[in-house]
């Protein structure tokens, strides 16, 4: 019987911000916003006439070379290859609304209420969140409601401690990225000064001292830190999710009046939100 939640995975059945499920879906709301953001950027580049200039190699290696090779310093390798995993849940929708535990907790409590600790062990199994299924797996195995409470504030404290990390991550290179665009700056106007006696050269080292702050300034505010957003959205949405779940977990335990268990669950949600 799962009595507790394995420190590498996080209670609703994500690891590190990653769904454990294969979900091909997308969140429309984000990839949009992205795409927007971009056509936007690139149609007022386009206007302005000769696109090809922003277009510039060493400026896409400094900028995006200096942001990595960074993080890699500051953090281990394993943290940032795990990013593009984040990251791509970012992109994904967020399909943990409480509705659905509602429901379900709702289902258990009326059979335990019936059935007892014998059909309430039967149903453990049909359980697929993670979180709800340690909290029924301990009334199964006889914990008492300080126990359980005490243990399921920790995997929630843990499971926003462990997203946390993985967004610090990325809130330290969107620090780092607009640095890197000024250090690239700097590294254009001195090819630019050293060569001044030469006209054919002051243009493209030019180019480079202000396109790479350019590329620093979108990649930290129109990808990363957008990201970053989402994925505390994210974070907040499943610790409240935790936290409903676990009062349901409280009521099953003291077998509590289903419709009560329900008003309490609710009591943590908005009148749009309440089931």
């Amino acid at each position: 019987m799962a009595t507790a939640v394995k420190e590498s995975e996080t209670i609703s059945g994500l690891v590190d911000g990653r769904r454990v499920q294969p979900d091909s879906t997308i969140d429309i709301g984000t990839i949009l916003g992205t795409m927007i953001g971009v056509a936007l950027i690139a149609w007022a580049i386009v206007r302005g006439g000769n696109p090809e200039t922003f277009l510039n190699l060493n400026a896409v290696l400094i900028v995006f070379g200096g942001t990595i090779a960074t993080s890699f310093i500051a953090y281990p390798s394993s943290k940032i290859i795990s990013l593009i995993g984040v990251i791509i849940n970012a992109y994904r929708p967020d399909n943990q609304g409480p509705a659905t535990a509602i429901e379900q907790i709702m289902q258990l409590a009326t059979k335990y209420r019936t059935g007892g600790i014998k059909r309430l062990k039967n149903e453990e199994e049909h359980v697929e969140n993670r979180f709800l299924k340690t909290g029924i797996g301990m009334i199964v195995d006889g914990y008492n409601s300080r126990e359980i409470h005490e243990i399921l504030d920790r995997e929630m404290n843990s499971m926003i401690e462990r997203h946390q990390r993985s967004q610090k991550i990325l809130q330290f290179m969107a620090v780092q990225s607009p640095i890197f665009g000024m250090g690239g700056t700097l590294i254009g106007l001195v090819q630019m000064l050293m060569h001044i006696d030469n006209p054919d050269s002051i243009g493209p080292s030019l180019a480079t001292a202000l396109i790479t702050t350019f590329y620093g300034i979108m990649l930290a505010n129109l990808i990363i830190t957008p990201v970053v957003a989402k994925l505390n959205h994210r974070t907040e949405s499943e610790a409240l999710l935790c936290k409903i779940i676990r009062v349901g977990i409280m009521g099953i335990h003291d077998r509590t009046n289903p419709q009560k268990i329900r008003r309490n669950m609710n009591a943590l949600l908005s009148p749009e939100e309440q089931k």
